[in-house]
């Protein structure tokens, strides 16, 4: 028996009286489809925008995947878009042209906590990129102290000498 697609929210979002947006990174051309394509749903879900297999492989960000791959990867990442049973419908291509039926996509927990993680690391690898920007930057600033004691110390002693003459 299948939940309703609104019990799928609070699955995927337990905080509940905070609305979370995540920030989609843009993905590259050459990224591999799973993450192209995870990355279109959550931008989707996240503005309430239902769409096809068919719309999808047609749009800027799935430029290059075709439907059959569109929906294969859907299959494997996401909740029932329509309610029970129309994951296969929505997603199955064929003459009868039923994947291009729009419905209101979401990823399933898996996913949407995997891609957090993904999104979680390269946050990471930005962070650690601008700590080394911020290492160097203090050690320039440190050399340039040490240079302003000894800049001081001279100027000290040459006083000194320009007082007891």
């Amino acid at each position: 028996m299948s939940l309703p697609i609104a019990r799928y929210h609070f699955i995927i979002n337990p905080l509940v009286n905070k609305e979370v947006k995540v920030k989609v990174p843009d993905i590259k051309r050459t990224a591999p489809d799973v993450l192209r394509v995870t990355a279109f749903v959550l931008e989707k879900s996240e503005a309430n925008e239902p769409f096809s297999v068919a719309e999808a492989a047609k749009t800027v960000q799935l430029n290059g995947i075709n439907d059959y791959r569109i929906a294969e990867v859907l299959r494997a990442i996401c909740l029932e878009p329509n309610g029970p049973n129309s994951l296969i419908s929505l997603t199955t291509v064929d003459n009868q042209k039923s994947h291009a039926n729009p419905g209101y996509w979401q990823l399933n927990p898996q996913t949407y906590y995997s891609y957090l993680s993904y999104i979680s690391l390269l946050r990471s690898e930005e962070a650690i990129e601008l700590a080394k920007l911020s290492l160097k930057a203090a050690e320039k600033s440190n050399q340039n102290a040490k240079i302003s004691i000894w800049i001081a110390i001279v100027s000290i002693i040459l006083t000194a000498v320009a007082i007891l003459v």
